[in-house]
């Protein structure tokens, strides 16, 4: 396939444009957690410190991803680099783990050794923590981006406004007069919230890496779409898989009763229709005048 055929000028999703500001927000967030963390000997801020790291790192992973995805097809890479996006959201996946992990060390550790917590400072940056990725997060969710890249920052997002909630109540409780190690108790339900997500996000990624069919395609629906027009006779060798988060693919060989090579073709463009309605945005169909392996005298 001759360059020219892929030289098709491709533009950044919007998307892009919001992430690279919640990067920037989130870093500004980070810094200032830390601080906070420290001034205040907050165990569930750290943890929400902690998180927000993660954060800042699946978000400079998104935004290359995001970046890189956008390149058009090569020689090289006849789909261009889109999977570098699935790549990327199970790296935010494999981090919303870690996160998680940490938290529940964090936790146990604090919760038999709670240090003397300052309330209203805490409360005070759960909220600024709430509005950055909260805000974040709904920005994103306005892009109309479904990727797998952008949901897992996404994911991501929406988890730390979660933790920032719990640091919010966390810090009032403890302000109004509540023991300290109920800073250490609300980060544990923050840890469920992010193994939930995180291991959602790992079973949809690998499911497209492992080239398995998309989740919401039934094979047996499409081989009934294609079989149904009538000048096909069979369908068979039919497979289905995903080339990134938003784009599937399919090839198959199709049987068809026709007489000439140029009816093959239109049959296989009405196909091709047929199967954009079901979802499938590119199909690669091999059209046969008989199945395969039927024998033939030689020179039919």
């Amino acid at each position: 396939m001759a360059n020219g055929e892929h030289g098709h000028h491709h533009v950044l999703p919007a998307s892009v444009g919001v992430l690279r500001f919640s990067l920037v927000a989130n870093v500004g967030l980070l810094v200032v957690q830390i601080v906070g963390a420290t001034a205040f000997a907050s165990l569930a801020l750290l943890a929400d410190a902690g998180h927000q790291g993660s954060d800042v790192v699946a978000l400079l992973v998104a935004v290359v991803a995001q970046t890189v995805a956008a390149r058009g097809p090569s020689d090289d890479y006849t789909f261009g680099l889109r999977r570098v996006e699935v790549m990327g959201a199970l790296a935010n996946a494999v981090l919303l783990l870690a996160a998680a992990a940490w938290v529940v060390v964090e936790a146990v550790q604090r919760l038999g050794d709670p240090p003397e917590v300052s309330g209203w400072g805490v409360a005070a940056l759960g909220v600024a923590g709430l509005v950055v990725n909260g805000g974040c997060a709904w920005l994103l969710h306005r892009t109309g981006d479904r990727s797998d890249n952008v949901r897992g920052a996404a994911l991501h997002l929406i988890g730390d406004a979660a933790g920032s909630l719990g640091v919010v109540v966390a810090g009032t409780a403890v302000a109004i007069g509540g023991p300290d190690w109920i800073d250490a108790l609300v980060a544990l339900p923050i840890a469920g919230l992010l193994v939930w997500t995180g291991g959602g996000l790992v079973r949809r990624t690998t499911r497209i890496l492992l080239e398995g069919t998309p989740s919401d395609i039934d094979p047996g629906e499409l081989s009934e779409v294609i079989s149904g027009h009538r000048q096909v006779g069979d369908v068979h060798h039919l497979h289905v898989w995903s080339v990134d988060s938003t784009t599937v693919a399919l090839s198959a060989h199709v049987v068809v009763d026709v007489e000439t090579l140029h009816e093959a073709q239109l049959v296989a463009g009405e196909l091709e229709g047929l199967l954009a309605g079901h979802g499938v945005a590119h199909a690669t169909l091999a059209v046969e005048c008989h199945p395969c392996g039927d024998d033939h005298p030689e020179g039919d």
